[in-house]
């Protein structure tokens, strides 16, 4: 009978008291300042994003904050390795230029390219991706600029491949080397100050 009514008790009065928890603990987590939350997050993510739409998402918000925090720390291996991939393909292309477009060099500048497309991109995705953070602040921060300075250097990866092919179609015309090297330049100098902004306490 004791343990009747104690079971009873429980189903009663723990039980809820622990539900109530639980809702509050998940109200916690709930995106504040949404109206802050970057566009490509919003149009993904946003309460009608196309992921929500799709039923993509994870079940419930601590999962999403999980994957999130996941997906960000790929991110972070990825471009570490994609910004030394991409310090060495500068040196080629300097290399490139200065040995008069050298068979030997503009074929692992060519080759390289490739790679360090393919992982930039990847490393790109999982952060743009990404499930939305816990909160939004309107004030500039280093990780709001770290996010500016990531759609520069994301267009100036779109950039290069195109400009690449323009030299040699070009037949090799000094401009087109230039605009080349320029847009390498600002992309590489961009990915450097985007990845010392990550360890900044603001």
């Amino acid at each position: 009978m004791r343990c009747f009514l104690l079971n009873h008790l429980i189903k009663i009065i723990v039980l809820p008291f622990l539900f109530i928890l639980n809702l509050n603990a998940q109200d916690e987590l709930n995106i504040q300042n949404e109206e802050f939350m970057p566009l490509h997050t919003r149009i993904l993510w946003g309460e009608k994003g196309l992921i929500r739409k799709m039923n993509l998402a994870p079940e419930t918000r601590r999962a999403e904050l999980k994957l999130r925090t996941k997906m960000l720390q790929n991110h972070q291996k990825l471009a570490m390795v994609s910004l030394g991939l991409l310090a060495y393909q500068y040196s080629l292309g300097q290399q490139v230029i200065d040995s008069g477009f050298a068979p030997k060099y503009t074929s692992a500048h060519r080759k390289y390219s490739t790679v360090t497309w393919g992982l930039y991109m990847t490393s790109a995705s999982l952060s743009y991706f990404a499930p939305p953070a816990l909160v939004y602040e309107k004030r500039v921060s280093s990780m709001k600029i770290h996010r500016w300075l990531s759609y520069i250097h994301f267009a100036g990866m779109i950039a290069l491949p195109v400009l690449g092919k323009n030299i040699s179609k070009s037949g090799y015309e000094l401009s087109a080397t230039n605009l080349h090297q320029d847009v390498a330049t600002v992309t590489f100098v961009s990915m450097i100050l985007s990845g010392l902004l990550t360890i900044l306490p603001y």
